[in-house]
């Protein structure tokens, strides 16, 4: 039977840490974020409210001739600018933070329900507070006021319906993701593959017929005569503006400097990250039945890590969706627990020093030493966590240790092949 006593206690507990945790982000939204960024989220947030959806694009690029968020930040630009303008003494900036800090919250909570599960409830909310008082997050989210948080939370929703064979879900999904940001294109091998492995062929057919439709019903309202078209204006043409090997991002290229033309590097980015990607396939397609999700959870991490690390082009935010990765894993490994320490100090150090530069309206000089040991500490990162997909591979396991046990005051299910081999 359900101990409804106890359902209670856990249930004020965690309302109470994410209480803390949206009062935190609260008293951080007086800093200054990024001047420029925060005036053209204002111009979004007041010209959807204004205009209405269908009219946005053409109104902006007739306007501004420059506009570079998909179409469902748009549904979120009408919902809050409208707020914004019911609430005139409030600052939109406000507003403008509040959108990802809402789904900040809803991430913390999405973590908390997919471990209780697997974890007693002091390691749950250990784990859970790892995502919700991460510095590196509450940096991005209130203070810079980025919208990283949105697609971060869309996409682990999208891998974990895969994950309870949900295909078409999961797809749908996943598509809301891409339409909010298009990084979330580095986590498009792993769901297909993922639906593959669970559900077979016909309900991976299924399920691109679930992500194209979604797609449609979303830019529906707008105005536009061809869809490919439309969707591919905003995507290449906002790409197509940082023809550069890092923009801001202290990765592979920022070793070498920041806003340096990349010209066929781009090329030679790609080709990195599909191969890396493709590697990480198929480690994840042989060792999948040996050890189950949690390969699957290392792999998305992998992809946003390499995603962030090895194309050109790269903005500093870019490696926000791999801390929530690594916050699904870390109880279960000590392997991953330098992961999750080392990425959260080198994404506030990299948002936050990119951050006084660009208020300053400067440029970071060449050869500035943050970035390069910065650079230097993600790149050994990344050559560490590869070697624990090497590692995999050779048939010892990413999940070193055994699973942590239940409480006694409750017996739950326990993550699929949780147990190291021996």
């Amino acid at each position: 039977m359900v101990n409804f006593s106890l359902y209670k206690r856990e249930t004020v507990v965690l309302a109470v840490l994410l209480l803390v945790a949206f009062a935190v982000r609260l008293l951080l939204f007086p800093l200054q974020g990024y001047q420029n960024d925060m005036g053209t989220f204002a111009y979004w947030f007041n010209t959807a409210a204004d205009q209405g959806i269908r009219p946005f694009y053409t109104y902006v690029m007739t306007n501004v001739g420059w506009v570079d968020y998909p179409p469902l930040n748009v549904y979120i630009f009408y919902v809050f600018g409208s707020l914004a303008q019911a609430f005139p003494a409030v600052s939109t900036t406000f507003f403008i933070k509040l959108v990802p800090t809402i789904f900040d919250i809803a991430t913390s909570i999405l973590i908390f329900l997919f471990l209780r599960r697997q974890l007693t409830f002091k390691q749950t909310l250990l784990a859970t507070s790892l995502y919700a008082f991460n510095p590196a997050i509450i940096f991005n989210v209130a203070v810079w006021g980025q919208f990283d948080a949105i697609y971060t939370f869309i996409l682990a929703v999208s891998l974990i319906l895969a994950l309870k064979r949900k295909p078409e879900a999961s797809a749908a999904v996943f598509a809301l993701g891409l339409l909010t940001k298009p990084q979330g294109i580095a986590l498009l091998p792993l769901i297909a593959v993922l639906i593959f492995m669970k559900v077979g062929v016909k309900r991976l057919l299924t399920s691109v017929v679930a992500f194209i439709a979604t797609i449609f019903i979303v830019i529906l309202p707008f105005e536009w005569s061809n869809p490919v078209t439309f969707l591919s204006g905003i995507y290449f043409g906002a790409y197509g503006n940082y023809q550069y090997t890092s923009i801001n991002a202290f990765n592979l290229w920022g070793m070498f400097g920041l806003w340096i033309p990349d010209g066929s590097l781009s090329l030679v980015g790609w080709a990195l990250f599909g191969a890396f990607a493709a590697i990480t396939m198929f480690v994840f397609y042989k060792r999948y039945k040996v050890s189950g999700d949690t390969l699957a959870i290392y792999a998305a991490f992998l992809l946003f890590f390499a995603f962030f690390m090895l194309p050109t082009r790269i903005h500093e935010r870019y490696l926000f969706p791999a801390i929530i990765m690594l916050v699904l894993l870390v109880m279960f490994s000590k392997k991953i627990r330098p992961l999750y320490v080392a990425l959260t100090a080198t994404l506030f150090v990299n948002q936050a020093y990119v951050l006084y530069y660009l208020n300053m309206n400067a440029f970071i000089p060449s050869g500035d030493l943050v970035v390069l040991l910065v650079s230097v500490i993600n790149l050994i990162m990344f050559l560490y966590a590869s070697i624990l997909l090497w590692d995999e591979l050779r048939g010892r396991r990413i999940i070193d240790a055994a699973e942590p046990k239940a409480a006694e005051e409750q017996v739950t299910p326990k993550l699929e092949n949780a147990q190291s081999d021996s």
